[in-house]
């Protein structure tokens, strides 16, 4: 229920498949990422052959960053894919931790 997440985790989600393309937000289909407790972001997923594409990312801060690349590592295995693609982060300076975390995070992932 909306109301009870907005309430519980001062966090609003809706699902944008519904709504038109030049007025969503965060995606066609963006899935909310709860980590230690709180809601810390959201990715919009697409799978583009073997890769997981993570089409919009964003995160609550910088302290999201580890949680949204075990989550996409995690999310990759899932449905079969072997790489993971960022194409874009709502904060810019987040984008580049986020892509290095991601390469660790499938480093630890396939040892």
């Amino acid at each position: 229920e909306r109301a009870r997440t907005e309430r519980i985790f001062d966090f609003t989600h809706r699902l944008e498949a519904y709504v038109p393309k030049q007025k969503r937000i965060h995606g066609y289909f963006a899935m909310p990422l709860l980590a230690g407790g709180k809601l810390q972001g959201r990715v919009d997923p697409a799978r583009e052959g073997t890769t997981l594409v993570a089409k919009q990312a964003s995160l609550a801060g910088p302290k999201a960053v580890v949680p949204m690349a075990e989550a996409l590592v995690e999310a990759a295995a899932w449905v079969g894919c072997t790489d993971i693609r960022v194409d874009r982060v709502d904060a810019p300076e987040l984008r580049e931790p986020l892509r290095t975390e991601i390469g660790h995070a499938l480093r630890r992932a396939y040892r």
